[in-house]
């Protein structure tokens, strides 16, 4: 994240590091077995043995092969043209058991256009700027559809512009980085303009 605080790991136990082995994408833990991510870090052959799981660590490693994926599963209407419907489902072959620096987070009850926007929301994640970047965060808020669609004419429905107003935002690596508001994630990074660029907001696709 460009301009993100850091912050204590154990305080984002649920936000995962993926790897293939490289790291890839962020995701988050929403039950012992299964990591929610965004589906355009993979190639279309991707194969799940080709991916493995971090989890409780707060800085990136530049390459990972501990925790492997069992399985892969790409939303069946994504597209990587628009960037509609860019969600994925990993499972892991064993359990991610919750601990002191491990938690599950809920998955959105309802779209983030009908929560108040007095209610903190939160993007935590990292980003590949820097060699051993840390874990941060940055507070967000999100932005009514018809100013997305000045800023993005071709947007794809399940999408959502999320601004900051410091100048703070996405950057290179930020993909998958969970949009979290009211304890349950309910976006995942996709795209941004410039890192940090206040201009324009940033886009995550609908939990």
């Amino acid at each position: 994240l460009h301009q993100g605080a850091p912050v204590q790991q154990q305080s984002y136990g649920y936000v995962m590091q993926i790897y293939g082995p490289k790291f890839l994408a962020a995701g988050s833990l929403f039950s012992a077995r299964y990591v929610l991510t965004v589906a355009h870090c993979f190639r279309k052959n991707t194969k799940p043995e080709e991916l493995t799981v971090r989890a409780g660590y707060e800085w990136i490693a530049w390459e990972y092969r501990d925790r492997p994926v069992a399985g892969l599963l790409r939303h069946p209407k994504f597209s990587p043209l628009t960037l509609r419907n860019d969600i994925a489902v990993l499972k892991v072959k064993a359990a991610i058991l919750h601990s002191r620096k491990i938690q599950y987070i809920g998955l959105c009850s309802k779209p983030l256009s009908h929560k108040p926007n007095a209610q903190p929301q939160e993007v935590a994640g990292w980003s590949l700027m820097h060699i051993n970047q840390p874990l941060k965060a940055i507070s967000v808020q999100v932005e009514p559809q018809k100013n997305c669609g000045h800023w993005f004419p071709q947007l794809p429905g399940g999408v959502t512009c999320v601004a900051t107003p410091k100048g703070e935002g996405l950057c290179y690596g930020d993909s998958g980085d969970p949009l979290v508001s009211g304890g349950e994630v309910c976006g995942l990074a996709i795209a941004f303009r410039k890192c940090g660029d206040r201009r324009y907001p940033a886009l995550f696709t609908d939990v």
